[in-house]
């Protein structure tokens, strides 16, 4: 996978996620097993990712966070692409 971009982003443990959401911030609620944050494009869309087994895996070693497999944003006007690893996302 070929980065063309890095965004820094800030993660933020949550119980529940907030109604507000800032952007380059990711919202992690380990009771309900769901990452969100809003595109990193910019575009304001919502990206909903649920952390099981089947779906993504999130990491968290000293409050860097990767989550696997990448995130691509389909309902992104950009269809942005990017992996998320130690709180850097690789755009592709």
């Amino acid at each position: 996978m070929k980065t063309i971009n890095k965004i820094g982003i800030i993660p933020m443990f949550v119980e529940i996620i907030p109604d507000t959401l800032k952007q380059d911030f990711i919202y992690i609620s380990e009771k309900y097993e769901t990452a969100v944050h809003l595109c990193l494009c910019g575009c304001g869309n919502l990206s909903v990712t649920p952390i099981c087994k089947n779906e993504w895996t999130l990491t968290n070693q000293n409050n860097k966070i990767s989550l696997t497999p990448s995130i691509l944003n389909t309902n992104c006007p950009n269809k942005y692409h990017y992996i998320i690893t130690n709180n850097i996302a690789n755009v592709c």
